[in-house]
């Protein structure tokens, strides 16, 4: 289970390095569905090794609302009225790059000098490494989806953490199905506002045609 984690831990770094360095919302969106099958890839080989019954609950849970419900539900909500791409960042997308990159080294010098003598797992810093990215990516971009993207990211970092550090506690379960419910809560809450939004503008265009 450790060269899972491992596996899927640097290629959570990778692919929020990918999205950070994307401008076109349904790559990013993409890029977090496949990071979620990853996790989801993860968990089950956690489920194999401890045969926990919850973890499968977890695996199937992240696999349907997180890989495939939310995504989708978003792509679909992108086309009409929303742009697929995002204008202007927060922070330049080379920079953030930069930044992300020395976000992970400063997540691995932090874990090496406080939590390794504790924790003792040589890769313990990969998920303290994706949820600073995740808090990062949320910092550094304006559109609304990117942003409730970079919430989910910081999720897939608790999963890890909690897959591997704690695969038998039924919390982990129970934290996973609250913040899937979290997160379908803020996609719906992001959809509402937008369309309220684009409500006046077409009243603005309809009384500037009646001139």
């Amino acid at each position: 289970m450790k060269d899972a984690y491992i596996v899927v831990g640097f290629l959570q770094i990778i692919l929020i390095l990918f999205m950070q360095w994307q401008i076109y919302l349904k790559k990013i969106i993409l890029t977090f569905a496949i990071s979620s099958i990853a996790i989801a890839g993860f968990l089950f080989v956690s489920f194999q090794t401890t045969q926990e019954l919850s973890l499968l609950v977890l695996v199937l849970l992240t696999l349907f609302i997180r890989a495939i419900f939310i995504p989708s539900y978003i792509l679909k909500k992108l086309k009409l009225p929303h742009k697929e791409r995002e204008v202007k960042h927060t922070i330049p997308t080379s920079l953030s790059i930069i930044i992300s990159i020395l976000l992970v080294v400063f997540s691995h010098t932090i874990y090496k000098t406080t939590l390794f003598n504790s924790i003792d797992i040589q890769a313990g810093f990969i998920p303290i490494a994706i949820i600073i990215q995740g808090m990062f990516l949320i910092v550094s971009r304006n559109n609304a989806f990117v942003q409730l993207i970079g919430y989910m990211v910081i999720e897939n970092g608790l999963f890890l953490f909690g897959g591997y550090m704690f695969p038998d506690l039924p919390f982990v379960v129970e934290g996973g199905i609250l913040l899937d419910l979290i997160g379908v809560v803020m996609v719906s809450a992001i959809i509402m506002k937008l369309r309220e939004e684009s409500v006046p503008d077409v009243i603005d265009e309809f009384e500037e045609f009646r001139g």
